[in-house]
């Protein structure tokens, strides 16, 4: 009967044991997994290295802090590390229009610029699919400005997110071209940064200020009658509108040096594709600039929309 007994205490024991050594090894874990957190935390924001900076906000953006026996009640949500590392990469190229907030009783983080209002703020939303990636996004309006995926580096910039915001919504209700174009710059900037500095494929859209850039209409068959529509707008804003150079369009010269051309850039025998060009010497204007700088141009894009609208990536931007 001892033995059994003996038995019966050694196992017992070694139950308690397990469990015990079970809720200390979770706690260990847990602990690691803060101490990993907060290496990386001080890589976001010390490190004056690119590809560090961008390495930990890769791991950052997709990090569980909690697990099953430690949990942190104050933490930033995983969008907040992409505002973060683009807070950090703009300061270190010397910056400092895109400022980080937090909100009230969170710790939950977003830009303001000191241009606009406080009625508009950005943060990103992390896209919880297959494709991985966040837009950044302005909440009041829900305007994704664009898309970027660190581990592709990879930026889209979205064309009719920035007419609606920078145009419907600011610029036609009073706020002036200068504040606009001091949040474009910061914008802008942040993508020649991941460019530059990492190698990201960058496509700015109607951003662009390349001469070679050519803007693609959301209507590839376009209307004649949009055209001619042009011609007699510009006609009263005293513009001579003329026939392409690139062939079936029109070409407009807004001032000297700076032309717009608007034509079929179909391959021969190919189905049609209208685009917009922008041509001027110092390579410095882009579609949205003429959007924000001359009334009667603006003002033919978007009574004609529908069909000028120019294209963003389709597999980002549905």
């Amino acid at each position: 009967m001892a033995n059994n007994t003996d038995k019966q205490m050694d196992t017992a024991t070694l139950s308690t044991h397990g469990k015990l050594s079970t809720f200390n090894d979770g706690l260990k874990k847990g602990l690691a997994n803060g101490e990993k957190f907060t290496a990386l935390m001080d890589q976001l924001i010390d490190t004056t290295d690119g590809e560090t900076l961008l390495a930990a906000a890769q791991q950052l953006a997709d990090f569980k802090l909690d697990t099953a026996y430690v949990t942190f009640p104050h933490q930033y949500q995983n969008a907040d590390y992409y505002l973060i590392f683009m807070s950090r990469l703009l300061g270190m190229h010397g910056d400092e229009q895109a400022v980080l907030n937090s909100q009230r009783h969170t710790e939950a983080l977003y830009h303001v610029y000191g241009t606009l209002t406080d009625d508009y703020t950005f943060l990103y939303q992390v896209v919880n699919n297959g494709n991985g990636g966040a837009y950044y996004r302005e909440q009041t309006t829900g305007e994704n400005l664009f898309y970027i995926h660190l581990e592709r580096r990879l930026l889209r910039f979205n064309s009719s997110a920035f007419t609606n915001l920078f145009i419907n919504k600011l610029l036609l209700k009073g706020t002036g071209v200068d504040q606009i174009n001091t949040v474009l710059a910061t914008l802008i900037k942040f993508g020649h940064c991941l460019q530059d500095d990492f190698g990201f494929n960058v496509d700015f859209n109607i951003l662009d200020v390349a001469n070679a850039a050519k803007y693609e209409l959301r209507s590839a068959n376009l209307d004649r009658v949009i055209v001619d529509k042009l011609f007699v707008s510009a006609a009263k804003n005293e513009h001579m509108l003329r026939n392409s150079h690139q062939g079936h369009g029109a070409q407009i010269e807004l001032r000297a040096g700076l032309t717009v051309d608007i034509f079929d850039a179909a391959e021969a025998g190919g189905s049609q594709q209208w685009v917009l060009t922008v041509h001027d010497p110092d390579q410095a204007v882009s579609w949205f600039d003429v959007l924000l700088h001359f009334g009667f141009m603006r003002d033919w894009y978007l009574e004609n929309i529908d069909s000028l609208e120019i294209k963003a990536d389709p597999l980002v931007f549905a």
